[in-house]
Order: structure tokens, then sequence, then C-alpha cells
């Protein structure tokens, strides 16, 4: 338990380390002003190369007003257009960031390739769009040491943290449960050396109990036969080990 625990503070304390580099390391790398593979105003159009390895994602800027609905077109070198499809709900929540980190761009169209080639985008709205190959972004971010070192860490850390914690917990409630049995055992179990204090403050009663009865005997007989008075039993040794023992 104790090196779980160690395990998880220095992981804690790598996350921490790593925290802000891995963060500029992001930023940096998806930042869609430096990393897309074409841009396109409003009505313009380019060839670019595609791969059917990547995954390309079209994508604008949310501060656009909702009601220029964006027009993008895709076309092989044939003229035949690639559709494409609308982001699903965890794409279209991955909003991307710019130079200062604030995420401010929208996936608005998402594009898989089965052939490679060179393709022809068209931007038939009224809106700046980007495209950006989402599979070597995602390639980047893992090649990154500072992120891996902090998403590995940020993993492992804290779950690992919390495990042994509530570990720690279980066992220090089981010690003070087996601690408080312990006592009650230790209570009432008598020891030989009191056993042997507790007959000889019997046999005392019994000498003080047989010394009344003499005297109030006195007071009715003249004479006391002392042959039928049983002779006390007297403790000659305070030894525990020879009362014990038999002797």
């Amino acid at each position: 338990m104790k090196r779980l625990s160690g395990i998880s503070l220095v992981l804690i304390i790598i996350f921490v380390a790593s925290y802000s580099h891995s963060t500029e390391s992001i930023v940096e790398k998806m930042d869609v002003d430096r990393n897309h593979l074409v841009k396109l105003e409003a009505g313009e159009q380019a060839t670019v190369e595609l791969s059917k390895v990547g995954y390309y994602v079209a994508i604008r800027h949310e501060g656009d007003s909702e009601d220029e609905k964006p027009e993008l077109k895709l076309t092989d070198s044939e003229g035949a257009e690639i559709e494409g499809r609308s982001p699903g709900i965890i794409e279209s929540n991955n909003k991307r960031p710019d130079s200062q980190g604030k995420l401010i761009y929208i996936p608005i169209r998402v594009f898989e390739i089965n052939i490679n080639g060179n393709y022809n985008l068209i931007n038939q709205g009224n809106t700046t769009l980007w495209l950006v190959d989402d599979l070597e972004v995602q390639s980047s971010l893992m090649s990154d040491r500072w992120i891996m070192a902090s998403m590995i860490s940020c993993c492992l850390g804290f779950p690992l943290g919390i495990f042994s914690l509530l570990m720690g917990l279980i066992l220090w409630r089981r010690n003070s449960r087996s601690s408080e049995q312990k006592i009650i055992l230790q209570e009432n179990i008598m020891t030989t050396d009191e056993l042997f204090k507790k007959h000889n403050s019997i046999v005392e009663t019994k000498e003080e109990n047989l010394d009344h009865k003499s005297i109030y005997a006195e007071d009715d007989q003249d004479e006391i036969n002392e042959e039928k008075v049983p002779a006390p039993f007297v403790a000659t040794s305070n030894k525990w080990e020879e009362w014990d023992g038999g002797e």
C-alpha cells in the first residue's frame, strides 16, 4: 500500500510539472491557423492532395452567423463529388483553438477518402473555411513527450491515489476492530498470578469467619474441643508457582 501511495505521489508531481508544457504543445499543434491543409475564403476553391488514411474535417469560425449556412463541395479529379457527412455529437463539441488557446473553431463537415489523389475543394458559402487532417493532428499530439507524460501521469496518478486512500481506510478500520477484540479478550482472561491472589483472599476470608464463630461459641460453652476444630489453611508461601504446581 505504501508503494502504491508513493507511485501515485510521483505521478501527480510529474503531471503538475508537465502540465504547462503539455498545454502549450496542445495549443501549438491544434492551432487551426497554423495546422490546416487549405484555407478558403467565400467563393474560393483550391486543389489539395488527400490520402485514404487521412481523416479530414472542414472547420469554420464559431462567431460566424448561424443563418449563413456553410456550403462546401469536394470533388475528385474526374469531377465526381465526395459527399462527406455531418459531424457527430462528440465531433461537434470538439472545438479547436487559435494561437491564444481560445476555442473558437467548430467542425462543420467530415470527409473520408477512399482513393489517394488530388481533390478540388470549393467554398460555395459566405464564410471562411479551413480543412484540417485530424488524424495527422492527433498523431503529432501523441508523439509529443510532454503531452504523453502529462496524460499518463494524470490517468494513472489520480486513480492510484484514490485507490490507495480507500484501501488505507479499509485496512485502518480492520486493524482498529482487531485491537478492540484483543483488548476484550485480555480483560476476560485471568492470569495465574491473579488466580493465586484470589485464592489467598478466599482463604483469609474463611479464617476470619472461623475466628468469629469461635468467639460466639465461647459465650455458650466453657470448653471447646480443639481436636474437632479443623486447622485453617495458612498460605505459607506467596509463590504462586508452588501453589499452582500442587506443592
